[in-house]
Protein backbone atom coordinates (compact mmCIF):
# COMPACT_ATOMS: atom_id res chain seq x y z
CA UNK A 1 0.00 0.00 0.00
CA UNK A 2 1.48 3.36 -1.10
CA UNK A 3 1.18 6.17 1.45
CA UNK A 4 1.64 9.96 1.18
CA UNK A 5 3.10 10.16 4.67
CA UNK A 6 3.96 7.93 7.61
CA UNK A 7 4.41 8.71 11.29
CA UNK A 8 7.37 6.84 12.78
CA UNK A 9 7.73 7.57 16.49
CA UNK A 10 7.60 11.34 16.75
CA UNK A 11 8.77 11.90 13.14
CA UNK A 12 6.47 12.42 10.15
CA UNK A 13 7.97 11.17 6.87
CA UNK A 14 6.45 12.54 3.65
CA UNK A 15 6.87 12.08 -0.11
CA UNK A 16 9.76 14.24 -1.45
CA UNK A 17 11.20 14.75 2.04
CA UNK A 18 15.01 14.78 2.20
CA UNK A 19 16.54 12.16 4.47
CA UNK A 20 19.82 10.41 5.27
CA UNK A 21 20.56 6.81 6.23
CA UNK A 22 21.33 6.43 9.93
CA UNK A 23 24.20 4.02 9.23
CA UNK A 24 25.72 6.04 6.38
CA UNK A 25 28.89 7.69 7.66
CA UNK A 26 29.06 9.83 4.50
CA UNK A 27 25.51 11.10 5.13
CA UNK A 28 24.44 11.16 1.49
CA UNK A 29 21.08 12.83 1.03
CA UNK A 30 18.10 10.97 -0.45
CA UNK A 31 14.60 12.05 -1.44
CA UNK A 32 11.61 9.92 -0.47
CA UNK A 33 9.85 8.71 -3.62
CA UNK A 34 7.38 6.21 -2.18
CA UNK A 35 6.30 5.16 1.32
CA UNK A 36 4.91 1.73 2.19
CA UNK A 37 3.76 0.40 5.56
CA UNK A 38 7.27 -0.35 6.80
CA UNK A 39 9.68 0.69 4.06
CA UNK A 40 10.52 3.62 1.81
CA UNK A 41 11.86 3.93 -1.73
CA UNK A 42 14.62 6.53 -1.83
CA UNK A 43 16.12 8.45 -4.74
CA UNK A 44 19.54 10.07 -4.47
CA UNK A 45 19.20 13.83 -4.01
CA UNK A 46 22.07 14.69 -6.36
CA UNK A 47 23.29 11.25 -7.42
CA UNK A 48 21.64 8.63 -9.62
CA UNK A 49 20.83 5.91 -7.10
CA UNK A 50 17.61 4.25 -5.94
CA UNK A 51 17.21 2.04 -2.86
CA UNK A 52 14.48 0.55 -0.68
CA UNK A 53 15.05 0.58 3.08
CA UNK A 54 13.11 0.09 6.29
CA UNK A 55 11.67 3.26 7.82
CA UNK A 56 13.68 2.72 10.98
CA UNK A 57 16.88 3.14 8.95
CA UNK A 58 16.34 6.77 7.93
CA UNK A 59 16.20 10.18 9.57
CA UNK A 60 15.53 13.73 8.29
CA UNK A 61 18.50 15.33 6.51
CA UNK A 62 20.08 18.20 8.49
CA UNK A 63 19.34 21.64 6.99
CA UNK A 64 23.02 22.56 7.12
CA UNK A 65 23.96 19.49 5.08
CA UNK A 66 21.28 20.25 2.47
CA UNK A 67 22.57 23.83 2.11
CA UNK A 68 26.14 22.56 1.78
CA UNK A 69 25.19 20.19 -1.06
CA UNK A 70 23.22 22.92 -2.86
CA UNK A 71 26.16 25.33 -2.68
CA UNK A 72 28.52 22.64 -3.96
CA UNK A 73 26.28 21.87 -6.95
CA UNK A 74 25.91 25.57 -7.81
CA UNK A 75 29.70 25.92 -7.71
CA UNK A 76 30.03 22.95 -10.08
CA UNK A 77 27.49 24.42 -12.52
CA UNK A 78 29.22 27.79 -12.49
CA UNK A 79 32.60 26.19 -13.20
CA UNK A 80 31.19 24.29 -16.20
CA UNK A 81 29.43 27.34 -17.64
CA UNK A 82 32.51 29.53 -17.11
CA UNK A 83 34.62 27.24 -19.30
CA UNK A 84 32.29 27.13 -22.31
CA UNK A 85 33.68 28.29 -25.69
CA UNK A 86 33.25 32.03 -26.27
CA UNK A 87 32.06 33.87 -29.37
CA UNK A 88 29.35 33.27 -31.96
CA UNK A 89 31.31 31.21 -34.46
CA UNK A 90 30.41 27.85 -33.01
CA UNK A 91 27.65 25.41 -33.83
CA UNK A 92 27.47 23.12 -30.82
CA UNK A 93 26.44 19.47 -31.13
CA UNK A 94 22.75 18.81 -30.46
CA UNK A 95 21.84 16.68 -27.44
CA UNK A 96 18.90 14.33 -26.87
CA UNK A 97 18.73 13.51 -23.15
CA UNK A 98 16.45 10.64 -22.12
CA UNK A 99 16.15 10.26 -18.37
CA UNK A 100 14.31 8.01 -15.93
CA UNK A 101 14.14 10.83 -13.39
CA UNK A 102 12.24 14.00 -14.27
CA UNK A 103 13.96 16.18 -11.66
CA UNK A 104 17.42 15.12 -12.85
CA UNK A 105 16.37 15.68 -16.46
CA UNK A 106 15.24 19.23 -15.79
CA UNK A 107 18.47 20.02 -13.94
CA UNK A 108 20.55 18.79 -16.88
CA UNK A 109 18.43 20.66 -19.44
CA UNK A 110 18.90 23.84 -17.43
CA UNK A 111 22.67 23.32 -17.52
CA UNK A 112 22.69 22.76 -21.31
CA UNK A 113 20.63 25.92 -21.74
CA UNK A 114 23.06 28.02 -19.67
CA UNK A 115 25.85 27.01 -22.04
CA UNK A 116 23.79 27.61 -25.16
CA UNK A 117 23.62 24.00 -26.32
CA UNK A 118 20.50 22.97 -28.22
CA UNK A 119 18.97 20.06 -26.35
CA UNK A 120 15.76 18.13 -26.07
CA UNK A 121 14.78 16.14 -23.01
CA UNK A 122 12.41 13.21 -22.67
CA UNK A 123 11.35 11.74 -19.35
CA UNK A 124 10.15 8.14 -19.21
CA UNK A 125 10.51 5.05 -17.06
CA UNK A 126 13.74 3.19 -17.82
CA UNK A 127 11.80 0.07 -18.83
CA UNK A 128 10.20 2.06 -21.65
CA UNK A 129 13.51 3.12 -23.25
CA UNK A 130 13.87 0.24 -25.75
CA UNK A 131 10.23 0.54 -26.88
CA UNK A 132 10.49 4.24 -27.73
CA UNK A 133 14.11 5.01 -28.59
CA UNK A 134 13.91 4.44 -32.36
CA UNK A 135 10.87 6.71 -32.71
CA UNK A 136 12.53 9.62 -30.94
CA UNK A 137 15.86 9.16 -32.66
CA UNK A 138 14.33 9.27 -36.12
CA UNK A 139 12.26 12.33 -35.20
CA UNK A 140 15.04 14.34 -33.56
CA UNK A 141 18.28 13.02 -35.17
CA UNK A 142 20.66 14.38 -32.48
CA UNK A 143 24.46 14.40 -32.55
CA UNK A 144 24.71 13.17 -28.97
CA UNK A 145 22.34 11.03 -26.92
CA UNK A 146 22.28 10.57 -23.15
CA UNK A 147 20.55 7.43 -21.84
CA UNK A 148 20.35 7.58 -18.06
CA UNK A 149 18.15 7.53 -14.98
CA UNK A 150 18.59 5.15 -12.06
CA UNK A 151 20.42 1.86 -11.72
CA UNK A 152 21.61 -0.37 -8.90
CA UNK A 153 24.04 -3.25 -8.34
CA UNK A 154 23.22 -5.88 -5.71
CA UNK A 155 26.92 -6.31 -4.83
CA UNK A 156 27.02 -9.94 -6.01
CA UNK A 157 28.93 -11.12 -9.13
CA UNK A 158 29.67 -7.85 -10.92
CA UNK A 159 30.07 -9.61 -14.29
CA UNK A 160 26.49 -10.94 -14.23
CA UNK A 161 24.16 -8.47 -15.95
CA UNK A 162 21.23 -9.89 -13.97
CA UNK A 163 22.68 -8.35 -10.82
CA UNK A 164 21.90 -4.84 -12.12
CA UNK A 165 18.50 -3.17 -12.08
CA UNK A 166 18.58 -1.30 -15.41
CA UNK A 167 21.94 -2.00 -17.07
CA UNK A 168 20.47 -4.57 -19.48
CA UNK A 169 17.76 -2.10 -20.46
CA UNK A 170 20.37 0.59 -21.10
CA UNK A 171 22.35 -1.94 -23.17
CA UNK A 172 19.31 -2.97 -25.25
CA UNK A 173 18.64 0.71 -25.92
CA UNK A 174 22.20 1.29 -27.08
CA UNK A 175 21.98 -1.59 -29.58
CA UNK A 176 18.78 -0.14 -31.06
CA UNK A 177 20.47 3.26 -31.43
CA UNK A 178 23.41 1.70 -33.26
CA UNK A 179 21.03 0.08 -35.77
CA UNK A 180 20.34 3.53 -37.20
CA UNK A 181 23.23 5.77 -36.16
CA UNK A 182 26.89 4.84 -36.32
CA UNK A 183 28.28 8.33 -35.75
CA UNK A 184 26.06 9.43 -32.88
CA UNK A 185 27.88 9.74 -29.54
CA UNK A 186 26.17 7.62 -26.87
CA UNK A 187 26.54 8.36 -23.16
CA UNK A 188 24.80 5.74 -21.03
CA UNK A 189 24.33 4.46 -17.51
CA UNK A 190 23.63 5.63 -13.98
CA UNK A 191 24.75 4.73 -10.45
CA UNK A 192 26.70 1.47 -10.31
CA UNK A 193 25.83 0.48 -13.89
CA UNK A 194 27.66 -2.38 -15.65
CA UNK A 195 30.28 -0.27 -17.44
CA UNK A 196 31.82 -3.07 -19.52
CA UNK A 197 28.42 -4.30 -20.69
CA UNK A 198 27.32 -0.85 -21.84
CA UNK A 199 30.59 -0.20 -23.65
CA UNK A 200 30.37 -3.61 -25.31
CA UNK A 201 26.90 -2.75 -26.60
CA UNK A 202 28.25 0.33 -28.35
CA UNK A 203 28.37 3.24 -25.89
CA UNK A 204 31.11 5.85 -26.29
CA UNK A 205 31.02 6.78 -22.60
CA UNK A 206 29.38 4.94 -19.71
CA UNK A 207 29.17 4.55 -15.97
CA UNK A 208 30.35 3.13 -13.69
CA UNK A 209 33.80 1.46 -13.94
CA UNK A 210 34.10 1.37 -10.15
CA UNK A 211 30.42 0.50 -9.52
CA UNK A 212 29.96 3.69 -7.52
CA UNK A 213 27.26 6.34 -7.24
CA UNK A 214 27.30 8.94 -10.01
CA UNK A 215 26.29 12.57 -9.70
CA UNK A 216 23.15 13.93 -11.36
CA UNK A 217 25.29 15.99 -13.75
CA UNK A 218 27.88 13.32 -14.66
CA UNK A 219 26.32 12.21 -17.99
CA UNK A 220 25.49 15.84 -18.83
CA UNK A 221 29.09 16.91 -18.19
CA UNK A 222 30.28 14.34 -20.73
CA UNK A 223 27.61 15.41 -23.23
CA UNK A 224 28.60 19.06 -22.84
CA UNK A 225 32.27 18.32 -23.46
CA UNK A 226 31.43 16.34 -26.62
CA UNK A 227 29.04 19.06 -27.83
CA UNK A 228 31.68 21.79 -27.36
CA UNK A 229 34.67 19.94 -28.85
CA UNK A 230 35.42 20.39 -32.57
CA UNK A 231 34.56 17.58 -34.97
CA UNK A 232 38.26 17.63 -35.92
CA UNK A 233 39.45 17.06 -32.36
CA UNK A 234 39.36 14.20 -29.90
CA UNK A 235 37.46 14.89 -26.70
CA UNK A 236 39.93 15.49 -23.86
CA UNK A 237 38.91 13.00 -21.21
CA UNK A 238 40.94 14.79 -18.54
CA UNK A 239 38.73 17.87 -19.11
CA UNK A 240 35.72 15.71 -18.28
CA UNK A 241 37.14 13.99 -15.23
CA UNK A 242 38.08 17.22 -13.47
CA UNK A 243 34.35 17.94 -13.07
CA UNK A 244 33.38 14.36 -12.08
CA UNK A 245 33.40 13.83 -8.32
CA UNK A 246 33.96 10.07 -8.62
CA UNK A 247 36.68 10.46 -11.28
CA UNK A 248 37.50 7.46 -13.43
CA UNK A 249 35.53 5.19 -11.09
CA UNK A 250 32.35 7.03 -12.09
CA UNK A 251 32.79 7.50 -15.85
CA UNK A 252 34.85 5.83 -18.56
CA UNK A 253 34.89 5.80 -22.34
CA UNK A 254 36.77 5.46 -25.60
CA UNK A 255 38.59 7.92 -27.86
CA UNK A 256 35.82 10.05 -29.36
CA UNK A 257 35.61 12.99 -31.74
CA UNK A 258 33.66 16.10 -30.76
CA UNK A 259 30.48 17.36 -32.40
CA UNK A 260 31.05 21.12 -32.53
CA UNK A 261 31.37 22.80 -35.93
CA UNK A 262 33.17 26.09 -36.49
CA UNK A 263 31.36 28.63 -38.66
CA UNK A 264 33.33 30.62 -41.27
Amino acid sequence: MILSYYIYGDIVFEINQLVVLKKDVDKKIYRIKNINQSSVELIGYNFRSKIVIELEGIEPAPIGLIDEIKKKDIKLQNAIVKNKPRGNKYLFGRILHIDGDEDYLNSCLELYNKIGIKSQGIYMDEKEFPKNIEKYLLQITPDIIVITGHDNFNEKDKKDINNYEHSKIFGDTIRLIRKHFIDIVIIAGACKSHFEYLMGKGADFASSPGRINTHTFDPAIVAIKVATTSVNQTVEFRDIIKYIEGGTKAIGGIETKGKMKILY
